[in-house]
């Protein structure tokens, strides 16, 4: 039966979400910080119905606004696109191994992060798929670099898979690592929270972690406004971080690797944690 929470829940077709961004590297260098941020969480079947979507004032979507997104700067990443139907993309990626994975999908909401007076970068955003009785059945983190790749990592069956699901790295993020290893990948949304990690393991050690966590406010104009004056965001405030912490790297004499050419397959499937690696 259904909770009153999760029946006004699927009400809302968009939330903000505040809290912060975790990162540490493990090694002989090693290297942490922890960032406040804002976050936007969108009903994607609401918006591929047509449905009026009510928000306040200095958002918009596909539109500029103070706060703004996007649905061009995901999917397939084709920059000054039309809108895409990313509900069909998502259902598509799920259906790719087997059409009937994605038969019990009902809706499918996005958390990504917000542009402020038109610049931002989403280096993750994360599609939920969720059932008929609002259960989280699949999840799809969609990694981006600042070189302009993108790769889509698809956790299927978590009901039976779980929340932490282990894939290959296959996208070159970062110039200090390569793609030798893999990730585990964590997900969950329980009532007003959400949080999600990445841990990238190598030869059975970590060597990277980052966590996301996060808490619903009210979206308002308030709540933008004051995420801006206290510089939870403001325009490329996370593409700015990512090249602050690299030269920190840098100036730590880490080595970097050369970019590879890109992945023409932009998708893995993720597969149950069968064991733990300690």
């Amino acid at each position: 039966q259904k909770s009153k929470y999760h029946m006004k829940n699927n009400e809302h077709k968009i939330k903000l979400f505040k809290g912060h961004i975790f990162h540490k590297r493990y090694g002989k260098i090693e290297h942490s910080f922890k960032n406040k941020i804002v976050s936007i969480f969108i009903n994607l079947t609401s918006l591929s119905n047509g449905e009026l979507i009510k928000s306040p004032l200095l958002f918009s979507i596909n539109k500029f606004n103070i706060f703004s997104w996007r649905s061009s700067n995901h999917g397939l990443r084709i920059k000054d696109s039309k809108p895409i139907d990313l509900e069909k993309f998502i259902k598509d990626l799920i259906n790719k191994k087997n059409e009937k994975d994605g038969q019990y999908i009902k809706y499918i909401k996005l958390l990504t992060f917000p542009k402020v007076i038109g610049f931002g970068f989403s280096p993750l955003s994360v599609y939920f798929c969720y059932n008929k009785v609002n259960q989280l059945i699949h999840a799809v983190f969609e990694v981006k670099n600042t070189f302009g790749d993108i790769h889509h990592y698809i956790l299927k069956n978590i009901p039976q898979n779980g929340n932490a699901q282990k894939v290959l790295k296959k996208m070159f993020v970062s110039p200090f690592y390569n793609n030798n290893g893999y990730y585990h990948l964590m997900v969950s949304h329980n009532n007003n929270k959400i949080s999600t990690s990445v841990e990238y393991i190598m030869n059975e050690k970590t060597i990277f972690y980052a966590s996301m966590k996060l808490k619903e406010i009210k979206f308002n104009n308030f709540n933008i406004l004051n995420g801006i004056f206290n510089l939870l965001t403001y325009p490329g405030k996370i593409w700015v971080n990512i090249h602050y912490q690299a030269l920190i790297l840098w100036f730590k004499k880490l080595p970097i690797n050369n970019i590879p050419q890109g992945q023409v397959i932009k998708y893995s499937n993720a597969a149950k944690i069968s064991k733990s690696k300690k």
